[in-house]
């Protein structure tokens, strides 16, 4: 999930579509007129779907980047062409005299199956592609021809360079947009950004709190699940886990990360589902999370809780005592000794319901 929820997602079509081609050089700009892409729709929608799992961001008003031009082809028709035009040449400005600019196609398509208008708007690089014939000889012995195909379209998500899946609403700002930049995932190129009229939705604080929220929800959802590993020691190696790391990408990276912090417990599917709808909910999923380390304190108290409703609460440092004041041993059929040793008591009361409700939710 990202932007765009599975079932939104599935019911994309392409209603129009057209390629320009840019690069580094003037000399590689070049204005097409729209095609057709029946029989080929399947392979850029993949490619938009993609772009759904990419990090948020917000036009910075109504009026900035490519929103009034999409506005523009939204509301008439007859506009499709001539914006798509203006809007590539816009990029083909930033994007000749950006580091690591390359020749390949600029694609604008207007997308239907929503209920508001959207776009998705894709930089393709060019790909050599090689393709070989076997002829057989005489002698019986096999020989392969190789000849090059220029102007490719590879079905690869590495041969995007840039792309943004971009719905239009009637927000303050004007839209919304899922963007990925192969160059710099962590954010946007700076003359996409500004191409595009955006800005990040989160920063690194409110992306790693609502990280760290959504993680939490699940863990409430499948504590009576959990291992008592788990359960024990899943903040302390969340925190950890954070302070290794600068950010935390979709995909694999999320997965290596999930492992360090709840072990084989992360591969349980019914939690991954969870873990996936929580990210959906908070609207984090398919960021790369730009953490901030201050956001992720490493947990102060160790709180334990009793079926009988006793409740114990004491600093974390006191585990980590070479001779635990807290002692906790585990029986078979699930009950427990719990041996506290103390210097001494200080208070010993009886507290009121509010008091003791405050306290067991501390």
């Amino acid at each position: 999930m990202g932007l765009l929820d599975q079932d939104l997602l599935d019911g994309l079509s392409i209603q129009r579509m057209i390629f320009h081609v840019v690069g580094p050089s003037d000399d590689d700009f070049q204005l097409m007129d729209e095609i057709d892409a029946s029989g080929f729709e399947s392979f850029f929608l993949a490619r938009i779907r993609e772009t759904n799992i990419g990090n948020r961001f917000n036009f910075i008003g109504p009026d900035a980047g490519v929103c009034p031009s999409l506005r523009s082809i939204a509301e008439s028709a007859t506009k499709f062409v001539q914006r798509t035009k203006q809007l590539t040449e816009s990029f083909q400005s930033g994007h000749k005299s950006a580091p690591m600019s390359s020749r390949g196609a600029f694609i604008v398509a207007q997308l239907g199956g929503l209920e508001v208008p959207a776009f998705a708007l894709i930089k393709f690089d060019d790909q050599t592609v090689l393709r070989y014939q076997q002829t057989r000889k005489e002698d019986g012995s096999v020989r392969a021809k190789v000849t090059e195909v220029d102007n490719t379209f590879i079905e690869d998500r590495k041969a995007m360079q840039k792309s943004a899946l971009i719905v239009l609403n009637e927000n303050q700002d004007g839209g919304e947009l899922a963007v990925y930049d192969r160059v710099n995932k962590c954010n946007v190129s700076e003359y996409f950004k500004t191409f595009l009229g955006v800005r990040r939705l989160y920063t690194p604080t409110d992306a790693t709190g609502r990280f760290v929220d959504a993680l939490h929800a699940s863990v409430i959802r499948f504590k009576s699940l959990m291992p008592d590993a788990v359960k024990r020691n899943w903040r302390k190696n969340l925190h950890d886990a954070v302070q290794a790391r600068e950010t935390i990408e979709p995909g694999e990276d999320l997965n290596v990360f999930g492992s360090q912090v709840f072990g084989a417990f992360w591969q349980d599917k019914n939690f991954r589902k969870h873990v996936d709808r929580s990210l959906h909910q908070k609207r984090i999923s398919g960021e790369v999370i730009e953490i901030d380390k201050e956001r992720v304190k490493p947990p102060p108290m160790r709180r334990l809780k009793t079926r009988e409703n006793v409740l114990i609460i004491y600093p974390k440092q006191l585990d980590d005592a070479g001779d635990s004041l807290v002692k906790v041993e585990k029986q078979p059929d699930g009950s427990a000794t719990i041996t506290i040793r103390t210097s001494g008591i200080e208070d010993d009361d009886l507290a009121d319901e509010i008091a003791s409700r405050r306290l067991a939710q501390s």
